[in-house]
């Protein structure tokens, strides 16, 4: 696996993430003194760039299968900096609004996945694709630290700073990437428009769409109140960061036993539905914490348990469901849902805020819990399964329409991508049923033929 090329790329995926996610549990606090401010303009300024984030993402990334890589790469990082220096220097809540809507216009991530597909080869992108998923998850909880750290040393404008820097750094690297002698051919792991009906077809996948909807909803809306929850109990902003550290490294402690019950012992639905309850508890836990420390460790503790499951789990049950060469139309489904959740989540979130109160955003939270575990019940688990990665020549001298055939009739084979292009085979296999033997079984086949 090209090392330095996947660790640049998960940096700048990571440090761009961080940036985005730094003002969650600071914004609603400190954006009061915001001329303009209230819960229903703060809630769009903190959702905000999941609209920009939704409607630019596929067409960026399209964009940069004609005009290269880099350039789109590097024009989404400047997006982000200006809007990351508008917000910083908002002298009203207007204008937070509208950096926070560039930040978001950055919209570089279907690029750096498609970049990622471009500079490793086939056999090296599931794990290439997984260090990324990890820098992904490992920015979210150093965002919670950092954030309110920084918000206690320079203000909110100084957060803004911060990203802008972030940003700098990130063009940087971008200009030490290897530039690929072109585009891999294949559309598996982007955007495909013969792909769109398929996809939209599959009701498996829009449940996840929902899911991943109603997440990233939950988690808008819960940093409108949350941050306050926490001043009540009489946490400065630095110690807020200290706690979010102490709950993050617990969160991921209790990751670890809930994916091997999940993966290991073959029950990933019956995780799912664990991780809604206990982020449902979370939830229930804050609403009635208000003013009593304790309290309110224990339910940023249960919604970071819960919160993590889901966003861990959802891309992997995705990439499990999605046929491979649909895969990428399918994660541009997936996240397109995931940034248009965090929009509404912030947008009506702090319109309910200023109408009812918490207590309304709280219960309309768990409403949204509630169709999610219906709908999980009812919805078949994914396979547990693997991928192999053969090359076309390593099979013999025979039309990929026939491997095709004969390799999706072996037992245990859940899927088969031909990747003529790059000359290779990805095929996703039950990782009980299927026997690595039978291959060598179906060329010795083929060639008595």
């Amino acid at each position: 696996m090209p090392l330095r090329t996947v660790v640049s790329i998960s940096l700048i995926y990571m440090t761009r993430m961080l940036g985005l996610f730094m003002v969650l549990p600071v914004l609603f606090l400190l954006g009061q003194d915001y001329p303009g401010a209230t819960a229903t303009t703060l809630g769009i300024a903190l959702g905000i760039y999941g609209l920009t984030q939704a409607s630019l993402q596929i067409p960026l990334g399209l964009l940069s299968d004609v005009v290269g890589r880099r350039p789109v790469l590097l024009a989404g990082l400047l997006i982000f900096l200006i809007g990351s220096v508008v917000a910083a220097l908002a002298d009203d809540v207007v204008w937070l609004i509208v950096g926070r809507a560039l930040q978001g216009a950055g919209a570089i991530s279907s690029t750096l996945l498609a970049l990622l597909a471009d500079l490793t080869p086939p056999k090296y992108r599931t794990r290439a694709l997984a260090v990324v998923g990890i820098s992904i998850g490992a920015s979210f909880t150093l965002a919670m630290v950092v954030g309110p750290l920084a918000a206690q040393w320079w203000g909110l404008s100084g957060v803004f700073g911060l990203t802008a820097v972030m940003a700098l750094a990130c063009m940087g690297l971008v200009l030490t990437l290897p530039i690929p002698e072109r585009s891999a051919q294949d559309g598996y792991q982007r955007w495909q428009a013969s792909a769109v009906l398929p996809v939209l077809a599959d009701r498996r996948l829009w449940s996840l769409n929902l899911g991943v909807f109603f997440l990233h909803a939950i988690l808008a809306s819960a940093f409108l109140f949350l941050p306050q929850q926490l001043q009540a109990a009489e946490l400065s902003l630095g110690q807020q960061g200290l706690m979010y550290l102490v709950v993050g490294v617990l969160a991921f402690l209790a990751l670890g036993p809930m994916m091997a019950i999940s993966e290991r012992r073959g029950k990933p639905r019956l995780m799912l539905l664990v991780a809604q309850g206990i982020l449902a508890l979370g939830l229930l836990t804050l609403g009635n914490s208000t003013g009593h420390l304790g309290w309110t460790l224990l339910a940023v503790l249960l919604f970071f348990v819960g919160f993590n499951f889901l966003e861990a789990s959802l891309p992997s049950w995705l990439s499990r469901m999605a046929p491979t060469g649909q895969r990428g139309t399918a994660m541009g489904f997936f996240s397109t849902a995931q940034f248009l959740g965090a929009a509404m989540g912030g947008a009506l979130g702090g319109r309910m805020l200023d109408v009812s109160g918490m207590s309304l955003v709280l219960m309309v939270a768990l409403i949204l819990l509630l169709i999610w575990f219906m709908l999980t019940l009812f919805q078949s688990a994914p396979p547990l399964s693997r991928q192999l990665v053969l090359q076309l020549n390593e099979l013999g001298d025979r039309p990929a329409h026939v491997w095709q055939e004969h390799l999706a009739a072996l037992d245990g084979v859940l899927d088969v991508h031909i990747n003529e292009a790059e000359g290779s085979v990805m095929l996703r296999v039950s990782r009980n049923e299927f026997d690595e033997a039978a291959l060598p079984a179906v060329q010795d086949n083929r060639k008595t033929e």
